[in-house]
Formats: C-alpha cells, sequence, structure tokens
C-alpha cells in the first residue's frame, strides 16, 4: 500500500510537472499537490527506495537505515494512510454543510477584543479546527490577497491563531496508541493554544509586521455581507447554515474530500517517508538533534517530566512535521510523556511541511526565521501550562 502510494506520487508529479496536462492545469487541488518545484521533486522520488529498502531490505545492505526505515514505512506510514481516507470523508460533514457559518456568527464578535483579528477570521479559526491548518491559511492568504486582513493580521493568523484540526490530534493519539486519553489531549491542547493565541499577537514578533495592506487594497472597512437585516442572532445563524448547506452537493463533497484527502496522500506520505527516515537517521548517528533539543529537553528534565531527552527530540521534529514527531516518539513509555508528545506536536502550529509551504507560496510577509522564533516561543511557553496539566492527568 505504502510502495502504491510512493509511485503513484512520483507518476503523477513527473506527468504533471513536465506534461502540465488539462486535467490538471484546471484542478486547483491537483496544480497544487502535483506540480513541484526540482527539490520536492527530489524529496518525494526519495521515498521510493526507501520503501523498497523497508520491505526487502537486509541489515548487512542498509545498517541503521533499515531500521529507521521499517518504523515509517512498516508502522507509521501504512496507518496513515489508512487515517487519510477516514478522515476525507468525514471531514466535509463538519466543513461544507453549515456548521462552520452557523457557529462563526456567534464567534464574530469576540475576535477582535481577544485576539486583535478581524471578526471574519473566525470562518479561518472554524476551518482549521474543524479540517486543517492548511485550509485555514489557504483562506488567510485569499483574504489577505483581497485586501481583507493587513500584513500583521494574516501573520498572526497563520502562526499563531488557527486550531490545529481536531482529526490531527486525533490521528497522532491513535499513532502513539493514546486514544483512551483523547479527552484529556483536546482539552489540554485547546486551552494551550487558547492561551497562546491571547498573548502572540501582543509580542514581539508579530508586533514588529506593519499594518499594510497587500498591493494598497484596504477592503477593511468595506459593506460587510453578512449584516442581519432585521433578523434575530440565532436566526442569523441558521440561515446562514442552511444557505452553505444548500449548495452542497454529491459532487461537491467528494471534491471536498479530495482535497484533503490528495495533500496528505501525494504529499505528506511521501515526504514523511524521506523526511522521516533522514532525519531519524541523522539522529541516531550524529548529536546534532540533541544540540537541537538541549533547551527544551532541560526545560522538561527541571521540570520532573520523564523521557526528557526523547521528548525535547520530538518537539524539534514536530517543527518540520507533526508525524515526523510520532515516528520519532514511538520509543516512548510513560503515559505523561507520550501526553505531553501529542500535546507538544499539536500546540506549535507551525510545520514547515504544511504550514511553511503554503505561507510561501502566498503574498503573507512571514519569513523562515520569524516562523522559527515563533515555533520556539510557543513550545517554551506551552510548557508552563501543559507539564502541571501532564502532572495532574497522569501522575
Amino acid at each position: 500500500m505504502v510502495l502504491t502510494v510512493s509511485f503513484l506520487t512520483m507518476i503523477l508529479s513527473v506527468a504533471a510537472t513536465a506534461i502540465r496536462p488539462d486535467w490538471v492545469m484546471r484542478n486547483q487541488v491537483f496544480r497544487e499537490n502535483l506540480i513541484c518545484n526540482p527539490f520536492w521533486f527530489t524529496a518525494r522520488l526519495s521515498s521510493i527506495p526507501i520503501v523498497i529498502a523497508a520491505l526487502w531490505g537486509s541489515p548487512d545492505m542498509f545498517g541503521l537505515l533499515l531500521k529507521d526505515a521499517q518504523l515509517i514505512v512498516l508502522n507509521l506510514a501504512p496507518k496513515l494512510i489508512i487515517l487519510t481516507f477516514i478522515m476525507a470523508l468525514t471531514a466535509p460533514m463538519l466543513l461544507d454543510f453549515g456548521l462552520v457559518q452557523f457557529v462563526a456568527v456567534y464567534a464574530s464578535p469576540v475576535m477582535r477584543p481577544l485576539f486583535k483579528v478581524p471578526g471574519r477570521s473566525a470562518v479561518d479559526c472554524i476551518a482549521s479546527w474543524l479540517g486543517s491548518s492548511s485550509m485555514a491559511v489557504v483562506i488567510t492568504a485569499k483574504m489577505h490577497h483581497c485586501g481583507y486582513y493587513n500584513d500583521r493580521e494574516a501573520a498572526v493568523m497563520v502562526t499563531s491563531f488557527s486550531l490545529t484540526g481536531i482529526y490531527n490530534i486525533y490521528a497522532i493519539a491513535t499513532l502513539l496508541d493514546f486514544r483512551y486519553a483523547f479527552p484529556q489531549v483536546v482539552f489540554s491542547v485547546y486551552l494551550t493554544m487558547f492561551l497562546l493565541a491571547l498573548v502572540f499577537p501582543r509580542i514581539w514578533p508579530l508586533t514588529s509586521i506593519p499594518e499594510t495592506y497587500h498591493g494598497g487594497i484596504d477592503n477593511y472597512n468595506a459593506p460587510p455581507q453578512d449584516a442581519r437585516h432585521g433578523h434575530s442572532l440565532f436566526d442569523w445563524a441558521i440561515l446562514r447554515g442552511i444557505n452553505k448547506a444548500r449548495h452542497m452537493n454529491t459532487g461537491l463533497y467528494f471534491h471536498e474530500a479530495f482535497s484533503i484527502a490528495i495533500p496528505l496522500l501525494f504529499g505528506t506520505i511521501p515526504l514523511m517517508i524521506t523526511f522521516g527516515t533522514i532525519l531519524l537517521v541523522i539522529a541516531d548517528m550524529t548529536p546534532i538533534l540533541g544540540i537541537l533539543a538541549y533547551p527544551v529537553s532541560w526545560l522538561l528534565e527541571l521540570s520532573g517530566v520523564p523521557e526528557a531527552q526523547i521528548l525535547g527530540g520530538a518537539a524539534i521534529f514536530a517543527f518540520v512535521d507533526q508525524y515526523l514527531a510520532v515516528a520519532y516518539a514511538q520509543m516512548l513509555f510513560s503515559e505523561s510523556a507520550r501526553f505531553l508528545c501529542i500535546c507538544l506536536a499539536t500546540v506549535g502550529l507551525i510545520n514547515l511541511t504544511e504550514i511553511g509551504i503554503h505561507v510561501w507560496h502566498s503574498s503573507i510577509p512571514v519569513t523562515f526565521w520569524q516562523m522559527t522564533v515563533i515555533y520556539l516561543m510557543r513550545i517554551v511557553m506551552s510548557l508552563f501550562i501543559l507539564v502541571p496539566l501532564s502532572l495532574y492527568f497522569f501522575s
């Protein structure tokens, strides 16, 4: 199954990038996920020999590489492929049948005073919560490009405000065999992200981003399209939800399902195999990961958290991809350590294979170094919330 996904990714990426057929160019989902530059194409292509080595290689030939490749190819990737199909079929039911629009009506008035972002950002927030962070980044990028968000607001939303998708948290908890404590994980993750969302828009480096609009277009004061026209708040929320649901049909449902499945199948999984194996080998054979993770590990050890060194490494891996953190943390034994791993992999919010790629392909002015600083600040600050919670739930 994993080998089939890797070969499909290679064949479709070659065809899309070299030939650019009409069926790819007309479909935004295929166009964004199959056409790639030489670096990302090489990363996808490299997943094939790694899968072959994991399936048929011998320790004499591949040594330490075989162990790390098998951990991802035989353990992590198959579970993620199955979860991808489940999530793709269920997420549109939550996202595209009016629930987001219903909740957004009630959420909009609190956004500006609490998070220093416009009320319409409630839709982005709920889309990331019920869908994925990349979905929220795409929405935010479109709104920023059209002048509905200024540079600072867009940067706040993609780095500090959008929530990690609930099905992503469930997938990570499943991969670490921690579903039985899913309520505690969800409560802790969203409490932490809420508190961080209150703080980060008010501190550096986000406060240093100017409040200018892309292309000088300011649509913030444009007449609102959601004026209630005499309806009560509840009636207006119902009407908004019904209006969204009315436009859904079988074709659109499967289109949204494909929109969720294709980035995971042709983007996340091959990249996870390639970068995951390489980074795990680097972590096993060099002191680089230990050096990078030392500040986080030191804070965890200072707090009395078990298996602090592995957790520090998982936090660094999560900056690249959430699922790489899970791959690295498969050796965790204690409940509190697995709990903290799941939470740290999600509250950091920023990861390069998902958020970073979308942001750098947009007009939102956030650099790699700003993302790195914000991510590290989020991890360190979240420890002051998550460590006491882990002791409370699992001591």
